[in-house]
């Protein structure tokens, strides 16, 4: 057991070097360098040797040096772990998908052949493998639901009598269990256990157009699950139309959003320079009875230039087409309250000097202040 397992690391450095193009000229040491190397005896690294010459990755013969093949001539279903040592690449992700593709295909057309020509008895076997699949998805995820799977296809193979798929069948699993088992160590949970039940019912249904239009979506679901937890680093540079929407319109929303929260704030300036802020509501107020306050109220202590700036107000109101109207109003209330403020004085003094006091009320019917003819 102890050789065997050292056999298998030998195996697994040896194919690493030469998916990673470690090898100087494709070509390995001596069996006694490799050796020295590995920490074991010649007879482990010829074994090794030997299995990767099985696998077609190298050749041998005798007089000469072991010599690896090309990835791109040596590359097969069994050899799918020589692309996945780097995660990160493009034609990783690529040969991947087609992997799953693949078995999806396999999987699909065995289940439909089954749902028209197995016997109940058939039929009932599937569905208790399915059963079984979606029970290990949820407890026991992982190798064991990668074992289960696989005997799902190897038993259909056997009730749709295809010897051909049996070999295609053999082929993948093996490159599940070589290098690429890391893959199915990430197998499992609610996605598969989906397509699992999803298959069970349509076999015990009869339901072949459920097999093969609801069952190829729910697999193609659960692979992209698994593909993105192995290299996912590959979609982070692919954005999607999607998210690009998404972000556009959460942009308009915060820019309209900081549009209607901006207060609508207006610059006043009198003649001393003293900058005031007021909003159109105010302004209206201000300029209709702000500069005569009802009886019984106390004269507000604020500068003078916030009571009243109507040129000012005149033209931000006419630059709004909408607003003239409003503005030529608001204007000609506030010189009526004045010239009455006036009148009243004026008839409370008919020598025409300035009053020692100034008159409780004036004609609008309230007291004035100081400040109002100011």
């Amino acid at each position: 057991m102890v050789r065997v397992g050292l056999v298998a690391y030998v195996e697994e450095q040896l194919e690493r070097a030469i998916a990673l193009g470690m090898l100087p000229r494709g070509q390995f040491g001596s069996e006694e360098k490799l050796a020295r190397e590995f920490g074991c005896c010649r007879g482990t690294v010829r074994e090794a040797l030997r299995r990767l010459a099985a696998r077609g990755l190298v050749v041998q013969r005798s007089g000469r040096k072991t010599r690896a093949v090309a990835l791109d001539e040596s590359l097969t279903l069994e050899n799918l772990g020589l692309a996945l040592h780097d995660e990160r690449s493009e034609e990783c992700r690529r040969l991947l998908e087609g992997f799953f593709s693949l078995k999806r295909q396999v999987l699909v057309e065995l289940l439909a052949d089954c749902c028209t020509n197995a016997s109940e008895a058939q039929v009932s076997q599937l569905e208790s493998t399915c059963f079984a699949l979606w029970d290990a998805a949820h407890w026991e995820p992982g190798a064991r639901c990668a074992q289960l799977e696989f005997e799902l296809l190897r038993l259909a193979a056997h009730t749709a009598a295809r010897p051909g798929h049996l070999l295609l069948i053999q082929s993948l699993q093996r490159a599940m269990r070589g290098n690429a088992s890391r893959l199915q160590f990430l197998m499992g949970g609610e996605s598969l256990r989906q397509w699992a039940i999803c298959a069970m019912h349509a076999l015990g249904d009869r339901d072949v157009r459920a097999l093969t239009h609801e069952l190829p979506a729910l697999l193609k679901a659960c692979d992209e699950v698994v593909l993105d937890a192995f290299a996912p680093a590959l979609r982070e540079h692919v954005p999607s139309e999607d998210s690009h929407a998404q972000e556009s319109h959460s942009e308009a929303c915060a820019s309209a959003a900081a549009q209607n929260e901006a207060p609508e704030a207006r610059p006043c300036v009198d003649e001393g320079g003293i900058d005031c802020l007021a909003s159109t509501v105010e302004d209206s107020k201000v300029l209709g009875a702000a500069s005569c306050p009802h009886e019984g109220e106390s004269p507000p202590m604020e500068p003078d230039c916030v009571a009243l700036c109507p040129q000012t107000d005149l033209e931000l109101a006419s630059s709004k087409p909408g607003r003239e109207r409003v503005a030529e109003d608001v204007v000609g209330a506030a010189l009526g309250t004045l010239s009455d403020c006036r009148a009243a004085w004026d008839n409370s003094n008919p020598e025409g000097g300035l009053p020692s006091e100034p008159p409780s009320t004036c004609a609008c019917g309230h007291r004035c202040i100081d400040d109002c003819l100011l």
